[in-house]
């Protein structure tokens, strides 16, 4: 395609881009990686704002993967020897393709108000991969947006970018590193008239997730692992919720739980939602992509 093949390791472009493997140079330099076919496509798909197309030819054996790398301008295209490409991946058999993203941090505000409102609050997660699974989650069940509060697993690790799916690109994700913004936001909402329901999750909580009514605009917040919910913040909720626990386990996988609270408020609003592209014939199923 009449790019420079980069054989080097050493080459400072190919420095560059390990470099965005560490969180701290992601942050300096306002820029992460998405590496894979369908990220990538995703990635493009949704308009997120790639400035790097990073490809291997002697590994991009799929012809999506080359359909993709069309749609690029050649000027932001970069080519690299196959195991150079390979040492900036964390795959075991990588396909040649990543992309160079800028970080663009949304206000909250960027969050459009409605009826039927639903905000994911991931509040101090530490694992990326809970993290990922949630936005996945909230995005699959047609929520309006999360907000991430930190201190947190990081966004843009590898790992919680992979766990998205693509869905980091294709729903509102805001960062809090003020968790007063939050409270504060809950204000301005109600003060332009919104019904907003405040929703805790807890081992702990006083009412059944299954009872209440979610019939009015939510924010469902999502603790820590290993914490959870601080009590401060459990305090500036509506109801705090627990979901019921029949055999021996005492609680669920943070992104577990999550998936259960979400789809249970999903499934009050919306029955029809459950039907919806259901198979014809036989039972089916969505097993992860």
């Amino acid at each position: 395609m009449g790019e420079l093949l980069i054989t080097s390791f050493q080459n400072p472009r190919v420095k560059y881009l390990r470099s965005l493997r560490h969180k701290k140079y992601r942050r300096r330099q306002g820029r992460f990686l998405v590496e894979g076919i369908r990220l990538v496509g995703e990635a493009l798909a949704c308009g997120a704002a790639i400035e790097t197309l990073v490809y291997a030819p002697d590994l991009l054996v799929s012809e999506r993967a080359k359909a993709l790398l069309a749609q690029v301008e050649p000027e932001r295209r970069l080519v690299l020897a196959g195991d150079v490409f390979a040492s900036l991946s964390d795959r075991e058999s990588p396909q040649g393709l990543l992309a160079v993203v800028r970080i663009e941090d949304r206000p909250l505000t960027a969050i459009p108000l409605s009826d039927d409102l639903l905000v994911v609050v991931a509040y101090q997660l530490r694992d990326p991969g809970n993290l990922g699974t949630i936005i996945r989650t909230a995005d699959a069940a047609g929520a309006s947006a999360v907000i991430v509060v930190e201190p947190s697993a990081d966004l843009y690790d590898p790992q919680a970018v992979r766990a998205t799916m693509g869905s980091l690109f294709s729903l509102p994700v805001v960062r809090l590193s003020d968790e007063a913004a939050l409270s504060a936001w809950y204000t301005d909402i109600r003060a332009a008239g919104w019904p907003l329901l405040v929703v805790a999750s807890s081992a702990h909580g006083q009412r059944v997730h299954f009872d209440v009514a979610y019939d009015r605009p939510v924010v469902l917040l999502i603790g820590s692992e290993r914490y959870g919910l601080p009590a401060a913040v459990r305090e500036q909720a509506d109801v705090c919720v627990r979901l019921p626990m029949a055999g021996r386990a005492t609680s669920l996988n943070a992104a577990a739980a999550a998936s259960a609270l979400i789809y249970e408020i999903v499934r009050q609003r919306s029955a029809s939602f459950l039907s919806r592209d259901a198979p014809e014939t036989g039972a089916g199923s969505q097993g992860a992509a």
